[in-house]
């Protein structure tokens, strides 16, 4: 038998394995994949796990000798491409393709999470075919948290490598999982946004049985212990995002409450839903706009879709946070008691001038639609009912504490609601959850306490499970900007303040934007931002123009469609045209504008065709072909190319934590292979002292205690150099604030006649007026602001840089005095060769951590609360709530100038040093443990490496992970 077997001719077998798509919500193929999911990302990062599993399943079969092949597609991007799998045989395959096919996606299942595979036998690695999309973000986390899991230290004699390798390495996996990527969504109302997003919502949402394995080890609130801490549940992974969102608010003292007592009541409960097959029958009628050009009239996924009207319940007045979670889940904030009744006496104080005298500076088409809003809202939030008149309203309101809310609205008035999904049914959580957000943002005639609600709310923040957020992308919905009052637009300007990108949504053009939309994206600190440095924010253009019948296409259309090439780039030229314009580009030089340029998407895009054409029915794994089949078609959408251009803009912004870990990872590699000769019998002579227990002890508190007055000098030289810019720097630029603001409020002075300028809910810019109070104090701050946070950021690294060779001199000190008499053998080197990357990167945690960076944009907003603090405390709420006339509240502004602007000095010294003290905790958690410096502990662990055989098996581990983090995405 063996020599019949040897002596039979081979031949070869080709196969291709190919991830599959898989279909959402109404039997829509989802383009997307996660990156542990994917045949071709296990291949890329763990190739000899998949080698393994499809050698052992070849090997049933008489299968031998596979090799891979890459085959890359036509796509420009490389993970696009097919794997194919050769094998050696002397079998017939076709007879054994069912076994292979289980076997082998047996195998796959038990040492990854690749279960959706295609696998087919072809003749040539020409026959490729399509796959779903991979993110890049998502590829860049799924192979960090490999190479994470690959350092666990409970598998390993690390020593010093757990507390400072891996935890260090950990720790900036976990700070870029906290980082989060802003497109806000800007156009008029009845653009289409809520579609929009419901639609990409929908197309990228995860399937209902990955629904349920994502949510396994879920953590409810109902689930935790009766006596835990909320202290003890920070650290637990499975939480709902909600939770731990709302953990991060809490105080260090109110963490020491019970956790079912503080989080219990905040949970409501969720609606029963009975619509699911209704709603599934709905979104897959989806399919009929393509194949047979019928209308379609699909429910909302999960976004409210809203018409355009002239009643204050028709729109949400909020910003609504769209995050990646695994399970629904929803945290809805409602504003003070102090902030609605400020908003409300804004009414009073709208009405209690001559409107005749009025139209000179107020914006009249803002004031008038702020009068009718805010009469609704009266009548919502109070029990006052209707007045007769302004006057009655002026005589029974002094001033906004005046204003008695109803019992209902006292009630939700600084409230914090959750809503949290059970994690096993997709769609029995979707439509709830829907329900409850319609509710927050839809009038409904018949109930007046979802009135009241929808008045009250704040900000709306949802985690679902759509791929297209996953990896750290947050959507913001905002309301549109023509039908909007004034307390939504404001929180427009605010969300444009503090985007990455923006995507501005038009019919056909940006040309013919609203003048609204182009006011509001000009006048934004988004639009300063992007100028200054471009490769850090985007612009994005989109024209969705599918609501008109010539840009409805059908199956039969595949010509005119192609039409669409022309006509994006006669609208890219235009539209760069006039962002030119509006951004005043011409001045700039070519390479500026270039870079600009650069940084602007303009594209149309058909998101109902593109939905339409991936709802086609298929037999099972044969998905691929609709994307064959129809490749005219989904090329001209612009929905695959706007996944990606988010996709890889995230990406980018994320290079610098990932080229972190990856030097981490670097130099514990090439940690493992050095075994230097130098000062081996030095170290072999301080490992044996400290064997010593005795000794070993009184050596470390001495290291511990020269390490504390290190700190305690570095401290010192941080707090006093905060101290000297803010009061010189800082204080020279108030001083020339002061007077500016004294020379524009003379010029300005005769143009306030209403009190609602002063109101503290707009901090200074109410766009009701034309003068804008914010504009007249703070005229001309802004550079100055930028330069001296630039001299603070420059000074505090150079402190640094002093700190750590302070701390390498003391450890090379340390190092040697306990060699007692012998002669010193260690250098400076030597320890900056063994620590040096721990310790820079225990000193960035100083500066650079993502969620509360000592950097400049970080000051800028410790500046602006001080700011805005003094402003409101100073000059706004003393003339707005006190009742008083114009006239007596433009006298108590002109004398309290300089003392408002002067104000901010100290307060932003507090907040500095907060920020300071902030960065100390997190610095002094990267260099020392309970007992001992992590340095010193780290010194002695390089000591033992040179003591002893390396360990082979975490050598290996190591080299695998570090060939497994070089692994590009762009790149066969």
């Amino acid at each position: 038998m063996a020599h019949n077997t040897k002596k039979a001719k081979l031949s070869k077998v080709l196969i291709r394995l190919c991830d599959a798509f898989t279909r959402t919500d109404g039997n829509i193929i989802c383009p997307l994949i996660k990156a542990e999911s994917s045949v071709r990302v296990l291949y890329k990062l763990k190739e000899k796990v998949l080698y393994k599993a499809v050698q052992e399943a070849g090997a049933g079969i008489g299968f031998t000798d596979p090799t891979f092949l890459w085959k890359s597609a036509a796509t420009g991007r490389e993970m696009d491409g097919n794997l194919f799998l050769e094998y050696s045989t002397s079998q017939r395959f076709n007879d054994n393709l069912k076994q292979y096919r289980e076997t082998l996606a047996r195998n796959l299942k038990e040492v990854s999470k690749v279960k959706h595979i295609l696998i087919d036998k072809v003749e040539d690695t020409d026959d490729i075919i399509p796959q779903p999309i991979i993110s890049e973000t998502c590829f860049e986390l799924h192979k960090l948290k490999l190479c994470s899991e690959r350092l666990d230290p409970d598998d390993f004699d690390t020593g010093a490598t757990r507390s400072v390798a891996y935890d260090t390495i950990k720790s900036h996996l976990d700070d870029l999982k906290g980082q989060y990527t802003k497109f806000a969504v800007l156009s008029q109302n009845g653009r289409g946004k809520s579609f929009i997003l419901n639609l990409l919502m929908l197309l990228t949402a995860d399937f209902e049985e990955e629904y349920g394995e994502n949510n396994l080890n879920l953590k409810l609130p109902k689930d935790i212990d009766e006596n835990v801490k909320l202290e003890e549940i920070e650290k637990y992974a499975d939480l709902p995002d909600v939770v731990k969102d709302f953990l991060k608010t809490l105080s260090k003292e109110q963490t020491k409450e019970c956790a079912r007592t503080v989080i219990g009541p905040l949970c409501c409960e969720l609606p029963k839903v009975k619509e699911v097959q209704h709603s599934n029958n709905s979104l897959s009628n989806v399919a009929n706009y393509f194949s047979t050009n019928s209308r379609i009239n699909i429910d909302p996924y999960i976004l409210a879709q809203k018409a355009t009207e002239k009643s204050y319940e028709s729109t949400t007045k909020c910003i609504i946070h769209l995050r990646y979670g695994t399970v629904y889940q929803m945290s809805v904030n409602y504003f003070t008691e102090k902030d609605l009744q400020q908003q409300l006496f804004e009414l009073v104080t709208l009405n209690d001038e001559d409107s005749s005298s009025l139209m000179g500076e107020t914006n009249k088409k803002i004031r008038k639609r702020a009068q009718e809003c805010l009469k609704a809202r009266f009548e919502i939030l109070t029990d006052y009912g209707s007045f007769t008149n302004s006057q009655e309203m002026k005589d029974k309101f002094q001033s906004p504490k005046d204003i008695v809310l109803s019992k209902e609205v006292q009630k939700l008035a600084g409230k914090t609601e959750l809503y949290i999904g059970n994690g096993k049914e997709a769609h029995y959580d979707r439509l709830a959850m829907r329900r409850i957000l319609r509710k927050l943002t839809t009038y409904d005639s018949n109930d007046e306490y979802s009135k009241k609600k929808i008045a009250a709310v704040k900000q709306i923040m949802i985690y679902l499970p759509s791929k297209i957020l996953y990896g750290g992308k947050e959507i913001l919905e905002m309301p549109g900007t023509d039908d909007s009052d004034p307390m939504a637009m404001y929180f427009i300007q605010t969300a444009l303040n503090e985007a990455d990108a923006v995507i501005v949504i038009s019919e056909f053009a940006f040309n013919i934007a609203e003048k609204e939309v182009k006011h509001m994206l000009s006048s934004s600190d988004f639009a300063k931002y992007w100028k200054e440095k471009p490769y850090n924010y985007k612009l994005m253009l989109l024209a969705y123009p599918e609501k008109n019948q010539g840009w409805q296409y059908g199956k039969d259309d595949s010509e005119a469609i192609t039409q669409l090439e022309g006509e994006e780039r006669n609208k890219r030229t235009e539209e760069l045209r006039l962002i030119s314009d509006i951004f005043k580009m011409k001045d700039m030089m070519d390479s500026e504008k270039e870079e600009l340029e650069e940084n602007i998407i303009t594209a149309f895009i058909l998101p109902v065709l593109h939905t339409s054409i991936l709802a086609q029915p298929t037999e099972q794994g044969e998905e691929y072909k609709v994307f064959q089949e129809n490749e005219k078609f989904l090329k001209h959408t612009g929905i695959s190319n706007l996944i990606t251009e988010m996709d890889t803009f995230v990406s980018s912004r994320q290079k610098s934590t990932t080229e972190k870990i990856r030097n981490k990872f670097s130099h514990i590699c090439q940690e493992m292979s050095d075994n230097s000769k130098g000062v081996r019998e030095a170290a072999r002579t301080v490992l044996c002292v400290l064997n010593n227990r005795e000794i070993k002890d009184t050596l470390e508190s001495t290291i511990n205690s020269n390490h504390k007055k290190l700190l305690i000098n570095f401290t010192r030289g941080i707090v006093e150099l905060l101290k000297e810019i803010v009061n010189t720097k800082v204080d020279a630029a108030l001083k020339e604030t002061v007077k500016q603001a004294q020379t524009n409020w003379r010029r300005n002075e005769n143009k306030i006649i209403h009190r609602g300028v002063f109101s503290p809910f707009f901090i200074g810019k109410n766009p009701v007026y034309k003068v804008l109070l914010y504009n007249i104090f703070f005229d001309g701050l802004e550079d100055k602001k930028t330069r001296i946070f630039t001299e603070i950021k420059t000074r505090i690294e150079a402190l640094l840089q002093q700190y750590k060779g302070n701390i390498l001199q003391q450890l090379t000190n340390d190092l040697n005095m306990v060699l007692g008499n012998n002669p010193p053998s260690f250098t400076l080197q030597f320890v900056q060769d063994a620590i040096g990357n721990e310790l820079d990167d225990a000193l960035s945690w100083y500066v650079g951590n993502k969620r509360r960076p000592f950097n400049v944009k970080t000051m800028r907003k410790c500046f602006e609360k001080s700011q805005n603090q003094c402003f409101k405390e100073t000059i706004l709420i003393p003339n707005f709530e006190k009742g008083i006339y114009v006239k007596s509240a433009k006298e108590n502004t002109e004398r309290n100038i300089k003392e408002c602007i002067m104000d901010i000095k100290e307060s932003f010294l507090f907040l500095l040093t907060e920020l300071h003290m902030d960065g100390l905790i997190s610095l002094n958690g990267r260099l020392k443990s309970k007992k001992s410096s992590k340095m010193w502990q780290r010194l002695v662990y390089k000591l033992k490496v040179f003591l002893r055989e390396s360990n082979d098996d975490y050598g290996e581990i190591l080299n695998d992970s570090m060939l497994m983090l070089e692994a590009n995405f762009d790149e066969p």
